[in-house]
């Protein structure tokens, strides 16, 4: 009973940290509690991704609440609404798509297929200037889209509901770019409404898992609580700390789960199964070569950024002539 009630501490103390970053960011920590759930605890392909999918509804619920207490309310409730009409029978459908997928691994491919993109994103995260955020909001209008955005941004929301049934991420990882770059939220907007909409995704994917039995509530509960303490620190942070380098950081090490997920590194250096630190040798290599490399570039960037912005500052420093 001792080891149940540590083991559950630990795992609410991990979600803290997955929590006061997703809620930063508007993702439903799904991308992280996956791979531990089955990695970790071995939880099947049905299993994890419903257990995890119960944490980010806790985590939108929380979050939902604390955001909806700031002011000035970042929380856009008519876009959300909207974008809600398609995330959740999307989340629906996507519970039904994965009860349909026997194979393991086949769905171990899927996850890290689909968020491998994300975790590239992140570490590609640039700096953009805040503007007032006050007026922003008061100057936004979901009547000023156009018909064709709003119709894709209802495709959107969709994929972003199957992606979180199916995988038990929360579909914020899709939510957020299509509120910020389709319907164009300020990005402190989309990710509180991305979590506002995550209720929604959430409650529905949930419900359809528990008519399943696929839900394991040890885990859901531990991971839940965790989140909930997590989001109170993320919606308070998310004005105020550098989310650029904490995405940057996250992005390095959400690839190695999913590398790890996929069974890479067993593929090729393991092929048989029989040696666990040969596999896992191949998963850390196979992740060196994929951050490296963007590391490198990202060096690059910063290094000729800082070269241009010397070169301005020496030619406004140059005395015109009298």
């Amino acid at each position: 009973m001792q080891e149940l009630i540590l083991e559950a501490v630990l795992i609410a103390i991990y979600a803290v940290g997955v929590g006061t970053i997703s809620s930063m960011v508007g993702i439903g920590g799904g991308v992280f509690n996956t791979p531990l759930l089955m990695i970790i605890f071995l939880l099947h392909s049905q299993e994890a991704p419903a257990t995890a999918l119960v944490a980010a509804l806790f985590l939108a619920i929380a979050s939902s609440f604390a955001y909806w207490r700031q002011n000035p309310r970042p929380i856009i409730v008519k876009a959300g609404l909207f974008l809600a009409i398609t995330t959740t029978p999307g989340s629906i459908i996507g519970v039904a798509f994965r009860t349909l997928i026997q194979d393991d691994f086949a769905l171990r491919l899927i996850f890290g297929i689909s968020l491998m993109p994300v975790a590239i994103k992140m570490l590609f995260a640039v700096r953009r200037e805040k503007g007032d955020i006050a007026s922003e909001l008061a100057n936004y209008s979901i009547s000023n889209i156009t018909d064709k955005r709003l119709a894709i941004s209802l495709f959107g929301g969709f994929i972003g509901g199957v992606s979180a049934g199916l995988l038990g991420i929360g579909g914020g990882a899709v939510v957020v770019p299509v509120l910020s770059i389709l319907m164009g939220l300020p990005m402190h907007a989309a990710v509180a409404t991305s979590m506002f909409i995550m209720v929604f995704t959430a409650a529905s994917g949930t419900a359809m898992n528990l008519v399943s039995g696929y839900i394991n509530p040890y885990y859901a509960i531990s991971l839940g609580l965790g989140m909930l303490l997590g989001a109170q620190f993320g919606s308070r942070l998310a004005c105020k700390v550098n989310s650029v380098q904490l995405k940057r950081i996250f992005g390095i090490i959400l690839v190695f789960p999913l590398v790890k997920m996929m069974k890479l590194g067993q593929l090729w250096l393991d092929p048989m199964d029989t040696n666990v630190l040969m596999s896992t040798v191949g998963d850390v290599i196979i992740w060196l070569f994929i951050v490296t490399p963007i590391g490198l570039f990202r060096l690059y960037q910063l290094r000729k950024q800082s070269f241009v912005s010397g070169a301005k500052e020496e030619l406004c420093d140059v005395p015109t002539p009298e």
